[in-house]
């Protein structure tokens, strides 16, 4: 990532309450409850079970990420 784009998505993410953020997080945690629902109930299929397994762990590391940015974001502003 450019370092002009690193400074401004850090400087994005230091806000101290956001109802975006929170929106984006809740559509997140529900997408990842989905896709573990549909890979929990999958009986017939290893190979869709590991699928959506897989697609679960994608959305889980996309929200780590985000988390981890964001508190990256608030300690170099020293808001955290």
């Amino acid at each position: 990532m450019e370092q002009d784009n690193k400074v401004k998505l850090l400087n994005s993410l230091t806000f101290e309450q956001s109802d975006l953020w929170d929106g984006v997080l809740f559509v997140i945690d529900e997408a990842f409850k989905n896709e573990v629902d549909i890979a929990i109930n999958q009986t017939i299929d290893e190979g869709k079970r590991s699928h959506q397994a897989g697609r679960a762990d994608g959305i889980a590391y996309i929200k780590d990420l985000l988390q981890s940015t964001r508190s990256e974001a608030l300690h170099l502003s020293g808001r955290k």
